[in-house]
Order: structure tokens, then sequence, then C-alpha cells
């Protein structure tokens, strides 16, 4: 396998000396309603080099080991709901009009309590020869469809991209949350095209450009029977992507959280790895995800003890196991679903290491006790 992996680096490098020059992505390269995209999911690796960028550059990602598969779908709006083509219908009069969704996660979903209102969610973006945007999001509230537009739209790319490219977007969104209040989102994305050149996974090896997008957002609760608001600034996040000709969504993404507050400042580590991917041997029984990987909810975050870690859907045969900076096991107990708390107060101040393993999965989440 070495020997091979050899090979394949040493191929691209030939080929990619052969090059010109970058390459220009547009609208035509990325996903429309009704195509589906094979992701593999790798395991974490805190050791992984998402920031070195270049032009011409050569980025060897042929390593990843994958640990769970899905297929993202993407889908018509008006084949959704009924409910939600009031809004994202792609018609001119339409307010957020969209012609490409998803089923993604959100929040208002991964929260318990919360989740038992909403359910079933759906991402609504606009794609056109000049950009392509996030529209809003489609929810059931109380069983009911319930459509939610961004009162300003989030652009996440803009076309025709090429190195040195930048763009800023101001984004946001609200919601009532019934027999409660209202929920409110807003974020500014800054996005760079900061890179160009190869980039080898084990997918094969693909002539790109690579864009950085930080995220700065911010989410705000208000209640209404104690007429009493709480707003709660987010740590930094990045999405670093590795977008190829026809590949319809990035060849590989690398998404990271700084922290901003706690004993390790301005640290930052990566949250989650996606890369394009062929069909993999599954073990027996466990079948190819569809739509999107829950991630467990972890809050507060830094913490100072008490620690809670939601889930949306019940694993099997979960533990959770907490690891220091050393790696060593520090603390370990099974899930309790769908809310598992953890008293941490024991501990020293630091940076820690989640794992949350069930019977078929492995996640890895960064807990910070200050």
């Amino acid at each position: 396998m070495k020997l091979l992996n050899s090979f394949a680096i040493l191929l691209a490098v030939l080929l990619h000396g052969s090059c010109i020059g970058q390459i220009i992505i547009d609208e035509n390269d990325f996903a429309d309603a009704g195509d589906t995209a094979r992701l593999s999911v790798s395991a974490i690796d805190f050791n992984v080099d998402y920031a070195y960028t270049d032009t011409n550059a050569v980025w060897d990602f042929s390593d990843l080991n994958w640990q769970t598969q899905q297929v993202k779908e993407f889908l018509n709006p008006l084949f959704i709901s009924p409910g939600y083509s009031l809004v994202f219908a792609n018609t001119p009069l339409t307010p957020n009009r969209s012609n490409v969704a998803t089923a993604e996660g959100n929040l208002l979903t991964d929260i318990p309590v919360l989740n038992s209102v909403f359910t079933e969610s759906y991402n609504f973006y606009y794609k056109t020869n000049s950009l392509y945007r996030w529209r809003g999001i489609g929810m059931r509230v109380s069983g009911f469809p319930t459509p939610v537009g961004m009162n300003h739209s989030d652009t996440l790319y803009r076309f025709p991209m090429q190195f040195g490219d930048k763009d800023t977007a101001h984004s946001d969104y609200d919601i009532d949350v019934p027999q409660l209040g209202s929920y409110t989102h807003m974020q500014v994305r800054y996005n760079q095209i900061d890179g160009w050149g190869t980039l080898i996974t084990p997918f094969g090896a693909f002539e790109v450009l690579r864009q950085v997008s930080e995220i700065h957002g911010a989410d705000s609760l208000y209640i209404d029977t104690v007429q009493f608001g709480l707003k709660v600034n987010n740590a930094i996040n990045r999405e670093y992507k590795w977008i190829g000709k026809g590949q319809m969504v990035p060849l590989l993404q690398i998404n990271t959280t700084q922290i901003a507050v706690g004993p390790f400042p301005g640290f930052e580590f990566v949250t989650e790895i996606l890369y394009r991917d062929s069909v993999r041997n599954l073990p027996t029984g466990v079948p190819a995800e569809t739509g999107f990987v829950m991630a467990p909810n972890i809050f507060p975050n830094p913490s100072t003890g008490t620690v809670f870690v939601a889930f949306s859907s019940e694993p099997e045969e979960a533990i959770l196991s907490l690891y220091d900076i050393a790696g060593k096991l520090v603390w370990e107990n099974p899930v309790v679903f769908p809310l598992t708390k953890l008293e941490l107060q024991h501990l020293q101040k630091g940076l820690y290491t989640l794992c949350i393993q069930s019977k078929n999965n492995r996640q890895y989440r960064k807990l910070v006790l200050e």
C-alpha cells in the first residue's frame, strides 16, 4: 500500500509540474438539483496540516483514514414540501428563491427539548452564474413545515473563482420558538482563495483552488415570559476547501474552531474532515449514510466543569471517554440518551479530547476546561 501511495504521489507531482497555471472554477463545477456525491468522513487527525498553502502547491492528504461514508443528495426545493415553496421556490417573486436544497442539521434540531419541536431540517441555496448563496432553512415546527428565509443571504462562493479573490458576506435569520420566544443567528463570512495546485487524497489527484472561509457568528435567544435576552458570541470557525473542476462539492474540506478564551486563547483545532470518495467496503450490515452525519452537540465549551453532550438519535452501545493533552484517559462513562451530563470540576484547567465511540463509529471533539 505504501508503494502504491508513493507511486501515486510521484505521478501527481510529475503531472503537476507540467501544469501551465491555475484553474478557474465556475457554477458548472458545483452540484445541481438531482445530483449526488459520496463523501467519506475521516478520522480526526490533530496533526493534519490544513494551514499550508501556496501557488503551484502540492497538498498530500493521501493517508486520510475514512470512518464513515455519506451520500449527499441535492434536491429540487419544489419537491420537498409545498410549505417551503412559499419562500424558496425558484421564481422572481419568491423572497428567497432557491434552486438547490440539502438535508442538514442545525442547532435547533440538535438540542434536546428543542428537537421535539424543531424536526426535519433542510438548507436552501441559490446558484447562478455569479454566486452560490445560502438562502435559508426549512424545518418542521411542531409538525408544520416552516420556511425560515435569511434576512440577508450568506454567500458561499462567487463566480468565476480564481486565485486572489476575496469577499465578505453578512447574513442573519430569526425564528419564533413556540411558547418560549425567539432565536436569532447572525454571522460574517470572510472568503479568500489563497492557493492553487494539486490535491492528493485517497480518491485521486486533482488540480484545485483552495478557499478559506473564516466565520464570526453570534446566537441570541429572547424569552418572552421574562422579557430577557441572551447573546452568545460563537468561537471563530474556519472552512478550508479544496475545489476541483466538475466535482460538485469540495474534494476536501477541513473544518476548524479557534478558541477565543480560556487557557489556550487563539488555539485552532480540527473538528471535521470530509473528502470526496469512491464506495468503500463498510462493515456487514452497516449502510452508507444518506444526507448528513449527525454529530453530537457539546455545550458549554469552554466550560468551568459541567458539560452536556446532546444526541439527536440514540447511538448504539456508545461510550464517552475524555483524554488529557498527554493522551491519558481521565474520565469514561456510557452515553445517556438524549443528554449526557459530565461533572469535571475535579480536573485541571486545560485542553481535553472527548471521544464518542459507538458500535460502528468513533468521533472526536475538543473540550476546554477553564
